[in-house]
């Protein structure tokens, strides 16, 4: 079998050429246009985003004022202490405690002020005390702690009754309580 007339000679092989650069042209062109269409389709992608983004930067003061608005509601919440550091906060408490237990007939023999621990955005305030009081007093010691503003919270609490009790039937005098226990309160952080 012979190749048709149109296919021999000069002719056949500019159309064989022209074919071959076809064909070249198809497996170097092609690829590249995939490539440059997929990029086209990045930049569109990242034209999106840059937008989307700047939308939200622009949202970021409202943002902020509502965060501060918030951060300001927490911080005047009626339970909580109001002060600037944590350490204010623990001389408040410790002066509002030493104040409630000479109120309710009671000494405060030590006060330990423990490590604060970080509670989601509040500072959770400790301090351990040792005290003594007479028993008459340890009911209203205990409403005075726990109607208080701001709000105190009695974790781990030893009581110990000293032997000073009298044997006598008609005279029974106060016996005197000794208390050790952890009161705990808490601070807002605020924006940290």
């Amino acid at each position: 079998m012979t190749a048709p007339a149109y296919l021999r000679g000069r002719n056949g092989a500019l159309l064989a050429l022209g074919a071959a650069v076809c064909a070249v042209l198809l497996l170097i062109l092609v690829p590249f246009g995939v490539a440059f269409v997929a990029q086209w389709q990045d930049i569109d992608d990242a034209k999106r985003e840059i937008v989307a983004a700047q939308d939200r930067l622009a949202q970021l003061p409202q943002l902020e004022r509502q965060f501060d608005a918030l951060n300001q509601s927490a911080a005047s919440t009626p339970g909580l202490i109001s002060a600037d550091s944590t350490a204010l906060a623990q001389a408040q408490m410790q002066s509002q405690m030493a104040s409630i237990i000479a109120a309710n007939g009671g000494a405060m023999t030590s006060a330990q002020i423990l490590p604060t621990e970080n509670e989601r955005g509040f500072d959770v305030v400790a301090i351990r005390y040792d005290l003594s009081l007479p028993l008459s007093g340890l009911t209203g010691l205990l409403y005075a702690v726990e109607t208080h503003a701001p709000y105190f919270f009695v974790g781990d609490a030893d009581l110990l009754m000293m032997n000073d009790w009298s044997s006598d039937l008609g005279f029974m005098p106060d016996p005197t309580i000794q208390v050790r226990w952890v009161v705990h309160a808490y601070r807002w952080r605020g924006r940290q």
